[in-house]
């Protein structure tokens, strides 16, 4: 297991530069009762990167789902007792040519209300489901194609029964019906390109459609994790796409991936090159809590809330601030793990 120490510097009240496009400044705020700490290490015998995840989502009971994208895993942890249980499996597929086989490289997940889970693959450009009956199974149960014409398939959100899919460094976000068979989607809206280059080995950074959540007016928001940015799409009274705005732009969302609401309403994004987690109000972004490349957060890349407890889905990437000096993973740290906070 890696050396683990706790820093404390995102919960101390101090006033930071928002990089916004105003030009103003915010303040950080306290709004975690209790500081992140490592829920599970996922990984504890390796100091490289041979199990990672991308995404976390939480069922109706509050147990929470991640997928391995190495082993192809989908894996249960109950956050009373945190030991990670192997529910299923995203199967890997042989390349056009019959020879290597090509991971799924699961990301982002979701549950339907029937219990069914959802995750994008951005390797098939598809999303794969797993039924309720398959998380249940006595033995891991294999994933389903489900939706396909997703290119770069990243993040996923559930609205009725429209399931919205974020298409990386395309741009696109996609649109599908889940309520009848599987099938194809659309493409809803799209974020023009953009490439940010990432300090210090230069990074070229190119995905704008990442995260997505939806606020309480209706209106879609998309992390761009290239322009340090979200969007907003408004979305009018037939589901059409109105043209993209920018919500917020800051250097506090440098590396802004996951997104999601609190229970209090507050949109919460998990920034993955500066290991911090911001909050956005008012069209603000709040830094909520950092720390350096020693944990609790490395590279966190999504958020979910049961009730006031958030849980950090770490991904373990060598990038941004998050760049460890041997220059292949961020060793120091903890590694690809949960991390949980209370608000």
């Amino acid at each position: 297991m890696r050396n683990f120490h706790t820093l404390l510097s995102g919960l101390v009240l101090v006033s930071t530069a928002c990089g916004s496009d105003d030009g103003a400044e915010t303040a950080t705020a306290q709004l975690l009762s209790d500081e992140p700490s490592v829920l599970v290490d996922l990984d504890p015998s390796s100091t490289g990167t041979t199990l990672t995840v991308e995404s976390i989502a939480a069922n109706a009971a509050g147990q929470l789902f991640i997928s391995d994208r190495e082993s192809g895993n989908v894996l249960r942890i109950d956050p009373s007792n945190p030991t990670p249980v192997v529910v299923a499996k995203l199967q890997g597929r042989s390349d056009a040519n019959g020879g290597m086989e090509v991971k799924a490289n699961g990301a982002g997940l979701v549950f339907t209300p029937a219990g069914d889970l959802l995750i994008a693959s951005g390797a098939f450009n598809e999303v794969l489901r797993l039924t309720a009956s398959d998380l249940q199974a006595a033995t891991p149960a294999a994933a389903q194609t489900f939706i396909t014409g997703v290119q770069g398939a990243n993040s996923v959100l559930l609205v009725g029964n429209d399931l919205y899919v974020t298409g990386g460094a395309t741009g696109n976000i996609y649109v599908a019906d889940v309520s009848g068979a599987p099938g194809a989607a659309q493409v809803w809206s799209k974020i023009e390109p953009s490439t940010r280059s990432v300090a210090p080995d230069g990074f070229m950074q190119s995905v704008v459609a990442n995260g997505i959540a939806r606020d309480p007016s209706g209106d879609l928001l998309v992390a761009d994790t290239a322009r340090a940015a979200i969007w907003k799409i408004p979305v009018d009274a037939a589901g059409n796409a109105g043209t993209p705005e920018t919500l917020v732009q800051s250097s506090l969302l440098e590396g802004v991936d996951g997104l999601t609401f609190d229970p209090e309403g507050r949109l919460w994004a998990a920034v993955n090159e500066r290991n911090a987690l911001v909050v956005v109000e008012g069209g603000q972004a709040r830094e909520a809590y950092k720390n350096g490349n020693a944990g609790p957060l490395e590279f966190p890349a999504a958020i979910v809330f049961v009730d006031d407890a958030g849980y950090v889905a770490n991904f373990d990437r060598p990038r941004g601030q998050n760049f460890a000096a041997d220059g292949v993973t961020s060793s120091a740290g903890v590694g690809s793990s949960i991390a949980r906070f209370q608000l």
